[in-house]
């Protein structure tokens, strides 16, 4: 095998991290920040329901991230406002918060 297409365990985890680093990027890019909710519902949900349980852990998200959806739609739509805000700027104020969080809780960042 040419000694180009063998990677070692570091360049295999830097690779991945890049792929998944790009792939999150179209996703986020195409969906909007909405994403963010598809991004940080599963983590709150898993630490709400302190399972593994995925038999619990799937309808308890999608369940989940329809409330906050919401939570945010009438946030941003308030009825004693005169004007609407883009729901994608309510959708980052929650979500943001949680993937930075879900990030800095690593004490390593494999780079």
């Amino acid at each position: 095998m040419p000694k180009a297409l063998v990677l070692t365990s570091k360049k295999s985890r830097n690779v991945i991290l890049l792929i998944t680093s790009l792939l999150t990027g179209v996703t986020t890019a195409f969906a909007g920040p909405i994403a963010f909710i598809g991004l940080a519902v599963p983590h709150i949900t898993k630490l709400v329901f302190k399972t593994s349980d995925h038999k619990i852990l799937l309808p308890a998200v999608a369940i989940l991230g329809a409330i906050i959806l919401l939570i945010c739609d009438v946030v941003a739509q308030l009825p004693t406002s005169e004007f609407t805000l883009p729901i994608n700027a309510v959708t980052s104020l929650i979500g943001a918060p949680v993937v930075i969080w879900l990030l800095v809780r690593k004490k390593k960042i494999y780079i």
